[in-house]
């Protein structure tokens, strides 16, 4: 096996793996219903700042003098797109319109970065990658379309419904920027480990968590549930919660897409993200503690083969190249 198509293998697992952590994060909303989107991201992400802290100190100091004050905008970037702000508008869409529609909505960040990603050097033409895409489209459909017909009964007002789509539309969008500048900022820095890169935008989150955690204490959160008090929450299944996506969806889960990132063209690596949503899914049923619907089925089944259509295109160009 060349080296370019064993790269490109390797590349699609780490995603996956990523993939598998982050799809239980979507089930965080669900379990802490008492909780705002805003409380459940600055418990998160102030777990990974800490974390990223601790595992990035014996080696700060060093790797410090290589970064550029360019380089510390950008992690605080990275920070606030990729983690606190993508989160927070998804748990709320989740808590608004529930895991399908939320996850399927964000799942559409394969179509976004590929385009985005159209002009990079290791990019496949459009064209190669039009196949691939239309079954990755038509699995987005066929789940909202399913999610849509199957929720048409539940008392939920059209107001909330809008809510929670365009919180997932803006989480998709802060995603699809984090994506972009990630897999760049990763591939011009050799020298840099994508262990490192990942504590430092870690920190970067935990800063921003740090805010949002003492604009909550100060403030109160503008989107606690209704008919919540304080006395109400549970606070030691928030930091247990808190602690199990902050170490496995955001330490573990970032370490594997870096690794990702670093292997794969831009355009496949957008692709390789249908995993969350896919694993998102399958989590999502084994909580409601219920099989996939048929129309649910074929769209994982869609969702799935098109990623894995790009990655043997890509691995033909490898060999070839």
């Amino acid at each position: 096996m060349s080296q370019g198509r064993l790269m490109i293998r390797t590349g699609v697992l780490f995603g996956a793996a990523a993939g598998a952590f982050w799809g239980l994060v979507f089930l965080s909303p669900l379990i802490l219903t008492s909780f705002s989107a805003l409380e459940i991201a600055a418990g998160r992400f102030l777990v990974f700042g800490v974390a990223s802290a601790l595992l990035i100190a014996p080696s700060f100091r060093s790797i410090s003098r290589t970064l550029s004050l360019r380089d510390a905008g950008l992690l605080l970037l990275l920070g606030a797109f990729g983690n606190v702000v993508f989160f927070a508008l998804l748990a709320g869409s989740i808590q608004q319109v529930g895991i399908g529609p939320a996850s399927l909505v964000v799942g559409m960040a394969p179509v976004v970065v590929t385009l985005l990603g159209r002009s990079d050097k290791d990019s496949l033409p459009l064209s190669a990658l039009a196949g691939p895409l239309l079954i990755i489209v038509l699995g987005i459909v066929f789940i909202n379309v399913d999610a849509l017909r199957a929720g048409g009964g539940q008392s939920q007002s059209t107001s909330q419904s809008l809510t929670g789509l365009l919180m997932a539309f803006g989480a998709l969008a802060s995603w699809s920027i984090y994506t972009v500048l990630n897999a760049r900022a990763l591939k011009c820095r050799p020298d840099m480990s994508s262990g490192s890169w990942c504590y430092l935008t870690g920190v970067s989150a935990g800063v921003w968590a740090l805010g949002l955690a003492a604009f909550i204490w100060l403030n109160g959160s503008p989107s606690t549930p209704a008919a919540v008090v304080a006395d109400d929450k549970d606070w030691t299944l928030f930091w247990a919660v808190s602690i199990g996506i902050g170490v496995g969806g955001s330490v573990i889960a970032n370490l594997f897409w870096n690794a990702a990132s670093r292997r794969l063209p831009l355009s496949l690596t957008g692709q390789v993200f249908v995993f969350e949503p896919v694993f998102a899914l399958l989590y999502g049923f084994a909580y409601s503690s219920r099989l996939p619907r048929p129309v649910e089925a074929v769209a994982i089944v869609l969702l799935v083969s098109g990623v894995l259509w790009a990655m043997k295109a890509y691995a033909r160009k490898a060999q070839y190249s």
